[in-house]
Formats: structure tokens, C-alpha cells, sequence
């Protein structure tokens, strides 16, 4: 079978087409992930305990507001990563939460996991439920750090799409741990955690909101 000219242009101009948009794509993810943004985070420091607070009410966006308003369940998984000086990875915390309009009741019901154990609310408006959910307030991230800088790396997504990750961060809550400077299975407990934070389908979340703090001194 003997192809045209203007068939071979054809293939060859959809091939290069094709090209083009796959290493635009890859590039732009790449772009995406290396440049965080810094946002200031409220640091109490302890005795090699790291106590932060800061707020991430810009997770609601009009999609996730319109999904909770629709009675359909939401879940918000909040990461952090600690980082020290040499850019190793020393710590580790989880929460996850979850909010569901009760029809019935014509409230929000909240219900929040973390490692300390679990809290749920009604309230009665979104403006409750983006304070209570959008904020992490004084809570204990990390303990026995010995001295130096640390950063936090934060990534928060609404409704993810692995289940993986939500059932392997509920196994961590039932048994967490303050830090990695540990034997070897604890590395390696933590390497799977890590490696969420590396390319691993960001942006198929609702929504995904991805910092670094400043450098925290103990």
C-alpha cells in the first residue's frame, strides 16, 4: 500500500502535534510542583516540639462549596511534611476530614481525624464549616526534634482520588510517630508518605493547595 505525500504530512504533523503536547503537559506539571508557594504558619516551639496553626479556607472553592451544599459527602485530607536544614525528611502528620449536609436536620455534620483521636460538629451554615475546617489551630505536628531549622511542606486536598493514601494515612493515626530518626522500618514507614508529596496525581483532587513554611528555629 503506497501512502501520499499528503498523508505522510498528515501523520507526521499529528505526531509532532502529539509531541509537543505531552512535554508541554509533563513540563508544566514539573513547573507546577517545583515552584510552592511560602506561607507564614504560626510556629509554638517546645522542648523539640513543633505546635503550629494556620489557615487554608481558600480549599473552598465554588465546586467543593456546591458539592457540600448538594448533601453529597466531602472529604479534606490535610499532609505536612517536616523538613530540617539538609532537606531530609523528619517528621510527618495527617489529618483527615469529612462534611456531610444532613437534609434532615438542615445542618453540617463534621467529623475530624488525626492522631490525637477524633472530634465531630453540627452547624448550621458554610460560614461555621470554613472556620472550623479551614484552619488547623495549635496543633502538635511533631515532637523529640533535636535542635536546628525545620520547614514544613503542606499539601491539603479536597476529595482525593486515591483511597490508597486515605486508608494508609488512617493505619499511620492508629499508631503515629513523632519522628523518623529511627531504625530502618521507620524510614521506610514514612517513604510511602513521602512519596505522596512527588508527582502523585496532583491536580485529580477537587482541589489541591500545595506551600512551604518558613524556617522554624528549635
Amino acid at each position: 500500500m503506497i501512502v501520499s505525500r499528503t498523508a505522510r504530512l498528515f501523520i507526521i504533523t499529528v505526531l509532532l502535534t502529539v509531541t509537543f503536547i505531552f512535554i508541554s503537559s509533563a513540563a508544566h506539571a514539573k513547573k507546577r510542583i517545583n515552584k510552592i508557594a511560602t506561607r507564614k504558619v504560626g510556629a509554638n516551639i517546645y522542648k523539640g516540639t513543633i505546635k503550629t496553626t494556620f489557615g487554608f479556607s481558600d480549599i473552598f472553592n465554588n465546586k467543593i462549596i456546591k458539592k457540600i451544599k448538594s448533601g453529597l459527602p466531602t472529604r479534606i485530607v490535610l499532609q505536612i511534611i517536616i523538613k530540617n536544614s539538609n532537606n531530609k525528611t523528619v517528621g510527618y502528620f495527617a489529618q483527615t476530614t469529612s462534611v456531610v449536609y444532613d437534609l434532615w436536620e438542615d445542618n453540617y455534620v463534621i467529623t475530624i481525624k488525626h492522631p490525637a483521636g477524633m472530634r465531630s460538629a453540627r452547624v448550621k451554615n458554610l460560614k461555621s464549616v470554613k472556620k472550623i475546617i479551614g484552619v488547623l489551630s495549635h496543633t502538635v505536628i511533631s515532637s523529640k526534634l533535636p535542635k536546628g531549622r525545620y520547614r514544613l511542606n503542606v499539601q491539603i486536598e479536597a476529595n482525593p482520588v486515591s483511597e490508597k493514601m486515605i486508608k494508609n494515612i488512617q493505619k499511620w493515626m492508629s499508631k503515629p510517630s513523632g519522628s523518623m530518626s529511627g531504625t530502618n522500618t521507620t524510614t521506610n514507614y514514612f517513604g510511602s508518605f513521602v512519596g505522596y508529596f512527588v508527582d502523585r496525581n496532583i491536580g485529580k483532587a477537587d482541589k489541591t493547595i500545595l506551600f512551604v513554611s518558613q524556617w522554624i528555629k528549635l
